[in-house]
């Protein structure tokens, strides 16, 4: 049945609204997940040339660093809202967290991604404030290429690789 003209078969089922709107946040929380490792290689890529070649800090870098950063934040906002309102994977985890536990895919996604990627996340934003902090620009490049390395490998490391590399909406 429609209203003026709207469908409203998704109020009388309000699961389908999820169901129809978790391939779409997954789509772009793994389209997002290639703007965080393009801006990541960036950022470490041009501080760490920098620390090497001892060169001035520019604004190149200081928007590399907060694209990263950035980037970052929009996957966590995406990760967030996967995790809490559409995964159909931790809604069935939440009602058996100790099945969940033992289930290692699933623990995966529901403890070791998550921590993880939220540790990268910590570590780059406390990396971009020491960058900020920094009282030359040898500083600064040793703290942005440390710190933005720890980041970028953590985000490398816990990034589900076999799942599929781009999406399929």
């Amino acid at each position: 049945t429609a209203t003026a003209g709207v469908p409203t078969a998704h109020l009388q089922d309000p699961a389908a609204e999820f169901r129809l709107m978790y391939p779409v946040v997954l789509g772009v929380h793994n389209l997002v997940r290639w703007i965080v490792i393009l801006a990541g290689v960036w950022a470490v890529v041009l501080v760490w040339r920098g620390w090497m070649r001892r060169a001035a800090w520019t604004p190149r870098e200081a928007r590399a660093t907060r694209l990263f950063v950035g980037a970052l934040a929009l996957q966590l906002l995406a990760g967030l809202v996967l995790y809490v309102a559409f995964s159909p994977l931790t809604r069935k985890a939440f009602r058996d967290m100790g099945a969940a536990m033992r289930d290692a895919p699933v623990r995966y996604f529901l403890v070791e991604h998550v921590a993880i990627m939220l540790a990268a996340i910590a570590v780059a934003h406390v990396g971009a404030a020491k960058v900020k902090r920094a009282s030359s620009d040898t500083e600064r490049f040793q703290r942005a290429s440390i710190w933005l390395g720890i980041a970028l490998a953590a985000v490398l490391g816990f990034v589900p690789w076999a799942r599929p590399l781009l999406p399929s909406f």
